[in-house]
């Protein structure tokens, strides 16, 4: 197992990257299949600022937007089964303050898809807190087509806790980390886990240069410290105590192994649901799955693939055909957030992995 399996050109690459360049400042890589675990290596730090932390395979990471499809979509999807909401369902049928406003029609699955007409982002802390969900129901862009969603994503997430009457740290903790055994998953981590979390910026100043065309930044009390075990996202965080439908869920790659593994088993979901989450639901050059990302890289890995990344530098990719996982995370804003610089890296990550398989030297 591991690097006499033929994945040298992997291990070669990254560690190339995170030792010789120091970005992203460190890396757990995860390769396996539904029963077995291809390769599995560690690289640099889980953090530099202000001293030098190793990474650790058990190191917890912020997900960022994997919250949308292991947890919001997923919850979604539970709630699809348990029949407890239709896809065609309107978000006024749960939210009240839907009603009569410009998103009050909109349905269970445009959100799902991002096809909801809903904003890519907003700094909804800027608003008083009864404000909030109301900026959600009125403000559209382009109706049902598709456009990637935090807003729509966090909608999502408020459906599931009217339908359940739970906060959804609450309701994902029983219904999915309770069954599958998942001590090292779920929003704003204990004090037992933050011994061995990455680290993310040191302060908000990315989240603050945005928000700056809103409102003036000196009217928010923005972290000036290192962010460590708190989400990343701002809407997340500042508007909504870390948890939220499109960010705040923190993981490592042995839990998120378990959690893809059983999810694609149909143990949390039943298989034909599955089926129906990585459907391609909406065309285009960014198809888009109940939660998932599809066809992340075309050529490289298969039509059926799907997957999806997260700003703090995470990744999940699945390709069924050939029956490959793969999960990538990196504290790739620690200390300081670099734009564009991670998709490139992915890439190459999952065309080294995709060539390995190809040549039969990196499976059982």
């Amino acid at each position: 197992m591991g690097i006499e399996h033929g994945y040298q050109k992997v291990d070669r690459f990254l560690r190339n990257r995170v030792i010789q360049n120091k970005f992203p400042p460190g890396c757990v890589i995860w390769v396996g299949s539904r029963k077995t675990d291809y390769f599995t290596a560690v690289y640099g730090y889980r953090q530099v600022i202000p001293g030098k932390k190793i990474m650790h395979q058990e190191t917890i990471f912020d997900l960022a937007s994997l919250t949308k499809p292991i947890c919001t979509a997923l919850l979604t999807m539970m709630l699809y089964e348990e029949k407890e909401l239709k896809l065609t369902d309107p978000i006024e049928k749960y939210l009240g303050i839907f009603r009569n406003r410009q998103n009050g029609k909109r349905t269970i699955k445009d959100l799902l898809t991002h096809r909801s007409g809903m904003p890519a982002w907003f700094p909804l802390y800027i608003l008083p807190g009864k404000k909030r969900i109301e900026y959600l129901a009125k403000t559209s862009t382009r109706p049902r087509k598709t456009l990637y969603s935090c807003l729509g994503y966090i909608t999502l997430g408020k459906v599931i806790e009217a339908i359940t009457g739970s906060k959804l740290d609450t309701i994902y903790r029983s219904k999915v980390l309770k069954v599958l055994g998942l001590k090292h998953t779920g929003f704003k981590p204990g004090t037992r886990l933050l011994e061995n979390i990455a680290a993310t910026e040191l302060g908000n100043g990315h989240e603050m240069k945005k928000t700056m065309s809103y409102v003036d930044p000196a009217k928010i009390k923005w972290r000036h410290r290192l962010i460590y075990g708190e989400a990343h996202d701002g809407n997340c965080f500042y508007a909504f105590k870390g948890v939220s439908g499109n960010a705040g869920l923190f993981s490592n790659a042995p839990d998120l192994a378990i959690l893809l593994r059983s999810y694609l088993a149909g143990m949390i979901v039943r298989p034909d649901t599955v089926r129906m989450m990585v459907k391609n639901h909406t065309g285009g050059k960014e198809p888009k799955g109940l939660g998932w990302a599809l066809d992340l890289y075309p050529g490289i890995l298969s039509p059926e693939s799907f997957g999806h990344t997260g700003f703090t530098g995470t990744m999940l990719v699945v390709d069924p055909k050939t029956d490959l996982m793969v999960i990538m995370l990196t504290n790739s804003v620690h200390p300081k957030v670099r734009l564009g610089i991670m998709p490139g890296i992915r890439k190459k990550v999952v065309q080294l992995i995709a060539e390995t398989v190809n040549r039969g030297s990196g499976v059982g």
